[in-house]
């Protein structure tokens, strides 16, 4: 009578570890994530996860700028003189372009240096987008009403685009 009840006790931890065990994978299989479906299964979701992302479009840089290519002139907007003392003079710098059509999408900054100034030269700068740019007023001093004011690019720099 001890051994059946023995092998009965035996028979029920047996049966209660399977149902353990069966139990812990089950629940642990329940977790897993389900296996990717076939392509035909997929659903539009999925695929739309599934593309590469698109590439970053680039535009093609636009004409290189050279100092060559710009012609810079004084415009007078304001000019007095006082006799053999000399003038105070304010100008605006012109730019002429004669290269390939710029991109309004490009930016260059034009430096300039002004010549006729009677303490020496000025040296300025300006930024050029397309055809459009923004050029300040500039005063000087000449030593006569004579003294020829002139414009020179001295350089050219790529700051966006």
């Amino acid at each position: 009578m001890k051994s059946r009840m023995v092998i009965s006790f035996s028979a029920g931890a047996v049966i209660l570890v399977a149902l353990t065990i069966l139990g812990t994978l089950a629940i642990t299989h329940r977790d897993k994530p389900k296996a990717a479906a076939s392509p035909e299964a997929a659903s539009a979701w999925d695929l739309e996860q599934a593309q590469p992302e698109p590439a970053e479009t680039t535009t093609a840089p636009g004409p290189a700028l050279s100092a060559t290519d710009l012609t810079l002139t004084p415009k007078v907007t304001k000019k007095q003189c006082f006799g053999s003392a000399g003038c105070n003079v304010s100008i605006k710098v012109e730019v002429g372009y004669g290269g390939p059509a710029l991109s309004e999408d490009d930016t260059w900054e034009v430096t300039y240096q002004v010549t006729g100034d009677e303490s020496g030269p000025i040296v300025g700068t300006f930024e050029l987008t397309g055809t459009k740019y923004d050029q300040d007023e500039i005063s000087l001093s000449t030593k006569n009403s004579k003294t020829k004011i002139s414009v020179k690019v001295t350089g050219v720099d790529g700051i966006s685009g």
